[in-house]
């Protein structure tokens, strides 16, 4: 009876053994299928705020362009103004329909050439802008802006197409060519409204290589030269992060 009761009790034990071990693997499964599900919760966390951060600039972007643009047409109208009251006219020659007639008489006696010219600008800047805000078209947005400032190089608009660069390459985390266009910006055109934003991302580029005393530095001169501005409030919450 005992030797039985032996065998019993020996048979017995791998069975015992077996269930906890097939316990410990479905818990061990489990455990895997929870980290996995977590890490693709990250993953899509963070795809969806870079997402985000995305449309946000667009349409800050979206928004500087009109910006500037209501600034360049209250400009011209300012100095068209200007030259019909040294001319001696009425100052109501200024309104939009009184003025409007006054581009065909400015271009008689002379080459269609620059009207033509300023046109082409103006499409080719439309179009770069176009890719990025409404095709989406970030790879080809690229080329456009980089043949904008080459074909025009002197156009009122080749700051901003240099701040559209950085943004751009930015995006794709080629972090050294983004700091060479927002520097470009920063350095060259003193007076263009998107100078204290391209020394923001200056400080942005600086923190994400690691630099954290040129990242306080750029943050530190946003403030500074543009206390008040958007871009000295979002260099200051930087600040506050380092």
């Amino acid at each position: 009876m005992a030797a039985v009761l032996s065998t019993s009790a020996w048979a017995q034990a791998p069975v015992s053994s077996v269930g906890s071990s097939g316990s410990v693997s479905d818990r061990l499964a489990e455990l895997e299928r929870g980290a996995n599900a977590r890490s693709q919760a990250q993953i899509e966390h963070q795809r969806q705020l870079t997402s985000l951060q995305r449309e946000v600039s667009e349409l800050r972007g979206l928004l500087e362009e009109q910006s500037y643009r209501l600034e360049q047409v209250v400009e011209r109208q300012r100095s068209m103004l200007a030259a019909q009251q040294d001319a001696g006219q009425p100052a109501q020659a200024t309104e939009p329909e009184a003025a409007a007639p006054a581009a065909p008489s400015a271009a008689n006696g002379s080459s269609n050439q620059p009207g033509a010219s300023s046109s082409d600008e103006q499409a080719a800047y439309d179009n770069a802008v176009n890719l990025v805000l409404q095709q989406k078209d970030y790879d080809a947005a690229i080329p456009a802006f980089a043949r904008f400032i080459t074909q025009y190089p002197q156009s009122e608009y080749v700051p901003n197409a240099h701040y559209w660069l950085g943004q751009l390459l930015f995006a794709q985390k080629r972090f050294d060519q983004s700091k060479a266009q927002f520097t470009r910006v920063v350095e060259a055109y003193s007076k263009s409204n998107k100078r204290p934003d391209a020394m923001l991302k200056l400080g942005v580029i600086a923190r994400e290589q690691g630099d954290s005393a040129s990242a306080k530095q750029h943050f530190e001169q946003v403030v500074r030269e543009y206390a008040g501005s958007s871009a000295a409030r979002l260099a200051e919450e930087y600040l506050a992060g380092l």
